[in-house]
């Protein structure tokens, strides 16, 4: 039997007082809270699944079987693309699973808890954690390094990819060709595993694909680029990136504990 969480446990996680924790809970004005404080030791009674009363149960919401996604449109009509068919994938994927997805407005960072989850996609840390400070339902990043270890991150394997295609190609050199990416340490990771990329904003970019040997992650390049021999194709939207992906939204939503909050297909 897990042991029930106590107000003990929620004070320790959030770095404060017993006291803090009750007055927060209770909703005291006579006493002096930051925002900063009440919004750290709200997000642990929701990670913690912690309910010593009504007032801590209204925290955490019945589950809805929904998950809102959050995205910024990029200004590249080709990465544009590559988003509508994310979201398009996604959106059957979940569907599968008897979950709705929601798309939330780029224009709008504020408070959105008539989900079960917010999903982030390519955020820089900022704006995940402008996200997070406002709701107080899970949070999980996809195709973003953050890095927290409160947080759940989904992200492609970046060796591993390099691995399978230099295994593809036979140990010979090989270009990996992508469209633009908002999360920089996305990109910073993509750069020290891979020697030759080509980063793609427009049809005209597509006149530099190598001769030689090509790696492709994009459905939307996958479409454009005609079929040959020396290309290789490994979608960064798969399925089980999505898998993952939706076992870390079971497990948030449950409040369990996992061994690690970073996972990576």
């Amino acid at each position: 039997m897990n042991k029930k969480v106590t107000i003990k446990d929620v004070a320790r996680e959030a770095g404060v007082s017993v006291a803090t924790v009750s007055y927060i809970i209770n909703n005291r004005e006579d006493q002096k809270i930051s925002p900063e404080t009440r919004n750290k030791v709200l997000q642990m009674i929701n990670l913690l699944n912690y309910r010593p009363n009504q007032a801590a149960k209204s925290l955490v919401t019945q589950k809805r079987q929904m998950v809102a996604l959050y995205y910024k449109e990029h200004p590249s009509f080709l990465k544009k693309a590559e988003q509508l068919h994310f979201i398009n994938h996604l959106s059957a994927f979940l569907y599968t699973k008897n979950y709705h997805l929601i798309c939330l407005s780029q224009e709008y960072i504020g408070k959105y808890d008539v989900t079960d989850v917010i999903v982030t996609l390519e955020v820089n840390k900022d704006e995940f954690y402008k996200i997070g400070n406002s709701n107080f339902v899970p949070l999980i990043a996809i195709d973003s390094i953050i890095d927290d270890p409160l947080f759940f991150q989904v992200n492609s394997y970046h060796e591993g990819l390099y691995l399978k295609a230099k295994e593809h190609f036979l140990d010979q050199p090989f270009q990996l060709v992508s469209l633009p990416i908002q999360n920089q340490e996305i990109v910073q990771s993509l750069s020290k595993v891979f020697d030759d990329i080509l980063w793609v904003e427009k049809l005209a970019d597509l006149e530099a694909v190598s001769k030689g040997n090509v790696l492709i992650i994009d459905n939307t390049i996958n479409s454009i680029l005609p079929s040959r021999a020396n290309q290789l194709y490994l979608p960064n939207s798969s399925d089980e990136k999505f898998q993952k992906l939706f076992q870390a939204i079971d497990l948030a939503t449950k409040r369990e504990t996992a061994c690690s909050h970073n996972i990576l297909v």
